[in-house]
């Protein structure tokens, strides 16, 4: 019986890898811009490229026709390459066709856009693969897929889980009441998401998923108030902080929020005056919209560095917030707010204004709906007056139903 690829509830998708071999058998023709309308069909496209060893360049599905003229793409859209008939019998033939088309294939990936146009950079499978994990310990994994696959970090645990024979199930756009019975019914072991998918979906959980060994969280900046409701969601699981871009994919690794540089990595990293972390062109992928100083990049992450050596991520250099001359930073207001037990989430940025430059705005989503919020503003401001600085406290709170998230699933700074 052969193994599962991929399910796709939403969609109603159900693959076994034999099929999934089957169907790349079927491809005849590939667009140089890949814009899939499902899940599956990008990772069909994006395996199919490799084993033919082309370039292509990957697009999300629900870009509009001027969103990809902003983006800076003149190529024809349905430009087709004819491909090689290729027959892929089994798992053996299948990892030593992906051997071989390796060693050309690029694929060029977009940034999330979370603060700016997005930039486009082109990663071979080395630098894509460069921590995938194989072998025996990996082999039973059944991996929740919460990213964006059209995205550096779907493509990562994509290639994890391919790489393992490990099957998928598609979470990312269900309905978030629905995760829930995914992860009862299908027996999910892994799952690597952002800090605010978790954050989403965490308190629909009535019970603990005892089979998840392995949670990761990625794409924002670590959360210390999730710790306790991923333990009593995911008792059994072992927590990794990841700290990956675009850019350079993933970088480094941490149990918490402080990030140890491994010795025969600590040259390829350094830290500028102001804080920013620099990160050596060797460990880049390919662009010629990214910016260099000499051999280094500037990655706009802030961070500060402990006695022991270790790194803790502060924010983004652009996300600073200038209020009244003190620079804000939106991650620490937002961490302040989620202590309390009656948030859910929240989101700081600046308005502007004519006498401070600009003040503090928090949109704050409740756990549950909340028939007094009058007293639950005064709480937040009663709570932050005790713990922040004057200037980092916002002048507006807002209460929605949810945050704006980007594409990848990341709040977008405004």
């Amino acid at each position: 019986m052969s193994k599962l690829f991929l399910i796709d509830p939403k969609r109603g998708i159900e693959k076994t890898y034999h099929e999934f071999f089957k169907d790349i058998e079927n491809i005849r023709f590939i667009n140089k811009v890949i814009k899939a309308s499902t899940p599956y069909e990008v990772f069909l496209m994006l395996v199919r490229s490799l084993i033919e060893g082309i370039v292509v360049d990957l697009l999300d599905s629900d870009l509009s026709e001027s969103e990809i003229q902003r983006l800076g793409i003149d190529e024809d859209m349905s430009a087709q390459i004819s491909l090689k008939s290729v027959s892929v019998p089994d798992s053996e033939t299948f990892f030593e066709l992906i051997k071989a088309g390796a060693k050309s294939w690029k694929i060029g990936l977009y940034t999330s856009g979370t603060t700016g146009r997005p930039k486009k950079v082109y990663h071979t499978f080395a630098s894509l693969t460069r921590n995938v994990k194989t072998g025996d310990k990996y082999a039973d994994n059944v991996w929740a897929f919460a990213y964006n696959p059209t995205h550096v970090a779907g493509v990562q645990v994509f290639f994890q889980a391919l790489m393992n024979e490990n099957p998928m199930i598609y979470v990312f756009d269900m309905e978030k009441s629905e995760i829930p019975n995914a992860f009862y019914n299908y027996g999910i072991t892994n799952i690597s998401a952002t800090p605010t998918f978790y954050r989403t979906v965490l308190a629909l959980f009535d019970k603990p998923v005892l089979s998840v060994t392995r949670v990761t969280l990625g794409g924002e900046k670590y959360d210390p108030n999730l710790e306790n409701e991923i333990k009593r969601v995911f008792p059994n699981a072992k927590i990794t902080n990841i700290y990956a871009s675009t850019e350079a994919g993933t970088l480094l690794t941490a149990n918490q929020e402080y990030f140890d540089i491994p010795e025969d990595r600590k040259n390829f990293f350094k830290i500028a005056e102001d804080g920013e972390l620099l990160v050596h062109v060797d460990y880049l992928g390919e662009s010629t919209e990214l910016v260099l100083d000499g051999e280094w990049y500037h990655t706009g992450d802030i961070v500060e560095l402990t006695e022991e050596g270790k790194i803790k991520f502060i924010g983004r250099k652009n996300e600073m917030i200038n209020v009244g001359g003190y620079k804000v930073n939106p991650n620490e207001v937002e961490e302040e707010i989620k202590k309390l037990d009656f948030v859910l989430d929240a989101y700081v940025y600046g308005k502007r204004n004519q006498v401070t430059g600009n003040i503090l705005v928090a949109e704050v989503v409740l756990k549950s709906n909340v028939e007094n919020l009058q007293d639950v503003e005064t709480a937040i401001y009663r709570h932050l007056q005790n713990n922040l600085q004057s200037w980092k406290i916002p002048r507006i709170i807002k209460f929605v139903d949810e945050v704006k998230l980007t594409r990848t699933g990341k709040k977008v700074r405004r």
